[in-house]
């Protein structure tokens, strides 16, 4: 069973647009994701190779620093430091237990460095935390967490946590326990440059420590950090648990903490990203202009080629089916016995419509010609002036019969051309302008060398002349008996192939046919 033929249909641009819109998205989609490739995989491996070495690192400090037979306060002091800057720079909260007493967090808290000269002249540092924690409101001023940084090293993969920098110039301190109490403090910037922000603290408890107030004379110096994780560091569900001997020491300790708080690639590239989707979408709505133009003019060009050739077959059988009729009954009147008088009528009219349809047909052969443009043009000085008096006299006996006037001043007009070409065009024309004019009117001739122009008054209104150029359309919508449609036609295509343009317009009941020459 034979499939059946798929109907062509006039297409739509706005179709064929929102098609080319979508295949455009999907590749540039495709594109984006390809470029953003190498950077997703260089973003998961950065994060992971970042985790895995703060890990690492934070695994052999504790290792490292807790090793001491009798850990110090100043010992525990170095370690808290050491989590609250790895909370700082990957926001991965840590708690340590140590021989099931000592307990470190990353919880916030301010951790004193002070550098000093030993009574043996070496240079020596103690780590110091905050005695007190109710001493963290005076860092939590407005004005002093302006002046707050954030460690942008790893910004682009981790959550970070702010730090405020500070510098003691006089403060309380308890050697053995590892706790200080500030009293003159002033602001660091991120730079590391003095602010003009600082405050002095009135302690009510010193009981046990040491005022200390470092001489600046280049070794002795006392300088702070405020960070930490302020909701309390192990408080929060932990998802890793770690449990080993340090060493050769004396000391086991066990590590709870969290995973590192990466910052999702959809955020670490959150502004490359919203320019690439800005880019693809207005990208695939501008250039879909391109593919959508194409595939519809191609889709419009098939349906006109589809619907003309259902107009020109639909149109050629109209035309020949009268002139086919009449002859099959003229043919079927001679089949009678009827008289030599009514014999030799029928055979002329026999004979009027085989001529009819041998018009028909040449002019059919004829446009079929001119449509292919493929004529022999062949130019050479041609008086257009003689032969539009040539076309006119072709055509007196039914100027003449049609009791019309031809107004038209001969003159010679001499331009390089194809003789045969114009001629066949003009003849389409001023015979077009002949036989659809009212009767009893003028039509007006004139010519140059910039144009040649027909005037004429017609005898039905003209329903649409911008189609009437083309084959087998007629001047209204009844068709009629006059004319087969293609003289229009082939006079455009003719002078088409001469390069000249035929322009076709209307005032009123006139008829304007106007060829640029």
């Amino acid at each position: 069973m034979k499939s059946r033929k798929a109907t062509i249909k006039k297409p739509k641009f706005l179709v064929s647009y929102f098609i080319s819109v979508l295949v455009l998205l999907a590749v540039f989609t495709t594109a984006g994701v390809i470029y953003f490739m190498p950077e997703y995989y260089a973003y998961n491996f950065n994060v992971m190779e970042s985790a895995r070495w703060h890990e690492e690192t934070i695994a052999e400090f504790l290792e490292e620093a807790i090793t001491e037979p009798e850990l110090s306060g100043n010992d525990l002091a170095y370690a808290k430091e050491n989590l609250i800057n790895h909370y700082c720079v990957t926001g991965e909260r840590y708690e340590v237990v140590i021989d099931g007493k000592d307990r470190l967090d990353t919880s916030r808290d301010a951790i004193l460095t002070y550098t000093y000269r030993a009574p043996d002249g070496d240079g020596d540092r103690a780590y110091f935390q905050l005695a007190d924690k109710a001493y963290l409101k005076y860092f939590d001023t407005p004005e002093v967490q302006a002046k707050s940084f954030i460690d942008k090293e790893y910004s682009k993969y981790f959550t970070h946590s702010p730090k405020i920098e500070f510098e003691c110039k006089e403060f309380y301190a308890d050697l053995e326990k590892g706790v200080f109490i500030p009293v003159s403090v002033k602001i660091i910037d991120a730079n590391g440059n003095d602010t003009d922000i600082s405050f002095n603290i009135e302690p009510e408890n010193t009981d046990g420590m040491t005022l200390i107030n470092p001489e600046y004379d280049g070794f002795m110096f006392a300088n702070g950090t405020v960070a930490g994780d302020p909701f309390g560091g192990g408080s929060l569900e932990n998802i890793g648990h770690d449990e080993y001997e340090s060493g050769n020491t004396y000391h086991s300790f066990k590590c709870r903490r969290t995973g590192s708080a990466t910052i999702s690639f959809n955020m670490a590239f959150r502004d490359q990203l919203i320019f690439a989707v800005v880019i693809i979408c207005c990208g695939a709505f501008i250039f879909a202009f391109i593919p959508a133009t194409i595939v519809y003019n191609t889709r419009k060009r098939n349906y006109e080629i589809f619907e003309y050739r259902l107009k020109t077959t639909n149109a050629m059988a109209h035309d020949l089916k009268t002139p086919l009729a009449a002859i099959g009954g003229y043919a079927e009147s001679l089949s009678y016995h009827i008289g030599s008088d009514k014999q030799e009528y029928y055979a002329e009219k026999i004979e009027d419509k085989v001529s009819q349809m041998t018009g028909m047909i040449n002019n059919i052969l004829e446009f079929s010609k001119s449509e292919a443009l493929t004529g022999k043009v062949t130019t050479a000085d041609t008086d257009i002036g003689s032969i539009i008096a040539e076309v006119i006299a072709d055509n007196e006996y039914t100027i003449s019969s049609r009791v019309l006037k031809v107004n038209y001043d001969q003159k010679e007009v001499i331009v390089k051309t194809d003789k045969e070409l114009f001629k066949q065009a003009l003849d389409n024309l001023i015979g077009n302008a002949v036989l659809h004019s009212k009767e009893g009117t003028e039509i007006d001739i004139s010519c140059d060398k910039d144009s040649v122009v027909i005037v004429n008054t017609v005898s039905e209104k003209i329903d649409d002349i911008k189609s009437i150029r083309e084959p087998f359309v007629k001047g209204s919508e009844s068709r009629g008996n006059n004319g087969s449609g293609l003289g229009l036609a082939i006079a455009d295509n003719n002078l088409a192939m001469l390069k000249y343009k035929l322009e076709l317009k209307t005032k009123g009941d006139r008829f304007y046919a106007v060829i640029k020459l």
